[in-house]
């Protein structure tokens, strides 16, 4: 999807105060400073509708725009509605489209496509997410229609209460047959990738509590089929979990790889090459949110919800049973 494309926000206090340059520089980190004067420069970020200069002093209130041609990867827009209500909406992620905009994604997002598809059919309300699952998980997700029922869940998911059951392919053969994995989440010291987290024994500063339980579903010759039950819910916890215990997951990009490697995908989807990488097993990790029991936002029943295994990790599954038989 290639077209022209504009952002703006309102400026808080939290940013009052700063120049244009500045805040685009240390809020929207993946131009330069120097890319950002350029824009600037161009004309092509605007405050209350106006060219601006790049010293230009924020203040609260001002509408600050920006406008491009914006290129955004390629995703599955196969997004499935299980179930709706007044109140809330679940629907069933494919396994590659982020759930919300984040560096090239804007509109090819969950979120945007779920917003757009609904004001097709009359909505005028606002949907927002109530939790989050990264780009390549597939699986249930649950949205909020009203500002009520997005509380409610987000204090679901905050306290915990919300029980998840995901399936994963790790690789590796798993011998044991059930087993845990506790620890603090840090960012990982010894990677250059920011993104990356690691499972340590102490509570440092920064550091996360996170605890999974696994449990094996099926083994094949150099993988293994996994469920896997969060007892929290931090970013990238069961792909770290797993890569901790010696078997991350097929198709991982960031755990269990060398920084090189993912750094050379990086460049790759950068300059627009969606090449399977011939040290990738499969085009995106298989990891998919099969169960999610919530208690309804408004009366507080439980409800439970089951998303089947996607295509492309049943056709994975198949094929590795053939060659392990």
């Amino acid at each position: 999807m290639t077209e022209e494309t504009t952002l703006s926000l309102r400026i808080s206090s939290l940013y009052a105060g700063r120049s244009l340059l500045d805040f685009h520089a240390q809020r929207f980190k993946y131009q330069s400073s120097e890319k950002w004067r350029l824009e600037i420069g161009c004309g092509k970020v605007t405050v209350n509708g106006k060219a601006a200069t790049a010293d230009y002093l924020l203040r609260i209130n001002d509408i600050v725009a920006y406008s491009f041609v914006h290129t955004e990867p390629p995703v599955d827009l196969n997004i499935q509605i299980m179930h709706e209500e007044e109140t809330f909406l679940v629907a069933n992620k494919p396994g590659n489209l982020p759930s919300h905009s984040d560096g090239n994604y804007i509109r090819n997002t969950l979120i945007f496509l779920l917003r757009q598809r609904m004001a097709d059919r009359g909505f005028r309300g606002a949907i927002h997410l109530a939790h989050r699952l990264d780009r390549e998980t597939s699986g249930i997700i649950v949205t909020a229609k009203t500002k009520i029922a997005h509380q409610s869940l987000l204090r679901q998911f905050e306290a915990g209460t919300v029980a998840k059951e995901y399936i994963a392919i790790a690789r590796g053969v798993i011998n044991n047959s059930s087993f845990e994995v506790k620890g603090f989440l840090v960012p990982d010291q010894d990677s250059c990738i920011s993104i990356k987290k690691k499972v340590v024994s102490d509570d440092g500063a920064g550091a996360k509590y996170s605890a999974t339980a696994f449990e094996v579903m099926e083994r094949f010759a150099s993988s293994t089929m996994v469920r896997c039950r969060p007892v929290t819910g931090r970013t990238n916890q069961i792909r770290a979990h797993l890569a901790h215990a010696g078997y991350p997951l097929v198709g991982d990009k960031l755990y269990g790889r060398t920084d090189d490697e993912f750094l050379q995908f990086a460049r790759n989807v950068r300059a627009g090459c969606y090449d399977l990488l011939p040290w990738l097993e499969t085009p995106r990790h298989l990891l998919h949110a099969s169960q999610l029991v919530i208690n309804h936002p408004i009366s507080g029943e439980p409800l439970a919800f089951n998303a089947p295994v996607p295509e492309d990790m049943k056709s994975f599954i198949r094929n590795n049973r053939r060659a392990w038989s």
